[in-house]
């Protein structure tokens, strides 16, 4: 009984104990919010439509506008629709090639080609690909009955060509060939897998790679902030602050090279090169380490409480998970703010490719968030007294007397 009533006589119990009851609180929170109501908000995410043949391609692509309940974007040019999908700004294309109409006609088959790029969540790209066998169906189910009409129209055609002593058996000839060219199922689909990687463990990595970048930040910044504390009364704020900046930036580019050692281990392969790797992984816990420490300068041993709901914010907002599209407008605007948003897109490109564009705009994105952060860490710091000042304050008062 002595250790319990020592042990609660500490203020960081206390801390211990609203921590682990802090964690229940804000994931249930965070994620019940975040995630609700996301099948409402499909339409959200974007398919691209294009179509090169004249003719019945349009009547397909009304049909498609009329039925899809996603945001649809009509493109001119294949090329651009391409670029589009390979920057992840849309999520799948339809095209209907300039033969589509042709085929049909000529009593073969017709084809759409969807394009789905998998450098996404794994729920927007089995999202896409179920879509595009729907849509495929659909189409066949309307195309039967217009092909049934031709087939109609051919016969009679022929019929009335037949001289009028011709025998049963010649008449029944031309019904059943002019009956068996109707198909039911006249067009078939492919579907192309842009950016696409073999390994399943692949589809994990941007969210694995943020939650151990991130729990390791908010370890490390509060075992900095506990060391911290015991050496505050031989240094000066300013002396221990840049110490630790000093700490972070050394962890945060040293880490990217274990980083890059595990995933080759592990065969996971990357579709850019070395540096760029190395880049994005080294800016991205930079940042999250910057973040966990402004919480903890400013709300000090309690800052822990703002880093899980940092960290459970992040998890359901990056888009490793679900595609930000198909989230509420707050969640979608608060993962502009949080480093975990460009450190998985950047993942995504790292893992399965895409626009380098992309990659560079992620790390000038979390090059923000780091200047931000400091900035509010460095402001937090000049307006506090160091230990090593109040006492001096205390002492001079007191010698003066």
């Amino acid at each position: 009984m002595n250790g319990l009533h020592a042990l609660f006589k500490v203020q960081e119990t206390y801390i211990g104990i609203v921590i682990t009851i802090a964690f229940q609180i804000i994931f249930f929170s965070v994620w019940m919010t975040a995630y609700d109501g996301i099948n409402d908000r499909t339409d959200n995410l974007k398919i691209g439509l294009i179509s090169e043949d004249t003719e019945m391609g349009h009547q397909v692509v009304n049909e498609i506008t009329a039925t899809l309940p996603f945001t649809l974007e009509n493109y001119t040019s294949l090329d651009k629709a391409e670029q589009a999908l390979n920057r992840r700004d849309i999520h799948m294309i339809i095209h209907i090639p300039s033969d589509f109409t042709s085929q049909l006609q000529a009593g073969k088959e017709a084809e759409i080609i969807y394009a789905i790029n998998q450098a996404n969540a794994s729920i927007a790209k089995n999202m896409m690909d179920g879509i595009a066998k729907q849509v495929t169906e659909e189409i066949n189910h309307n195309i039967y009955p217009l092909q049934q009409g031709k087939t109609i129209e051919a016969f009679s055609q022929k019929f009335s060509q037949l001289p009028m002593e011709q025998n049963t058996e010649q008449i029944n000839a031309a019904v059943a060939t002019t009956i068996m060219s109707v198909k039911d199922r006249a067009i078939n689909s492919t579907i192309i897998k842009t950016n696409n990687v073999e390994e399943f463990a692949a589809n994990f990595v941007p969210l694995m790679v943020i939650i151990s970048s991130f729990v390791g930040a908010m370890v490390m910044i509060m075992q900095h902030q506990q060391a911290a504390q015991l050496v505050q009364d031989t240094i000066s704020k300013w002396q221990l602050f840049l110490a630790r900046q000093l700490i972070n930036i050394g962890v945060a580019f040293a880490l990217p090279l274990l980083t890059i050692a595990l995933m080759h281990l592990f065969n996971i392969s990357s579709q850019v090169n070395f540096l760029s790797v190395y880049l994005l992984q080294a800016l991205m816990f930079w940042a999250f380490l910057c973040l966990a420490q402004a919480f903890i300068i400013i709300f000090g041993n309690l800052g822990m409480i703002f880093n899980i709901c940092a960290l459970s914010m992040q998890l359901v907002t990056s888009g490793a998970l679900v595609p930000q599209a198909m989230l509420s407008d707050f969640y979608n605007k608060l993962a502009s703010l949080l480093p975990a948003t460009y450190g998985a897109d950047g993942y995504f490109t790292i893992i399965f490719g895409g626009s380098t564009d992309n990659l560079m705009s992620d790390c000038s994105s979390l090059g923000m968030i780091i200047a931000v952060t400091l900035t509010i860490s460095t402001i937090v710091v000049a307006f506090k007294k160091s230990k090593v000042q109040s006492e001096r304050e205390q002492i001079v008062p007191a010698t003066v007397q």
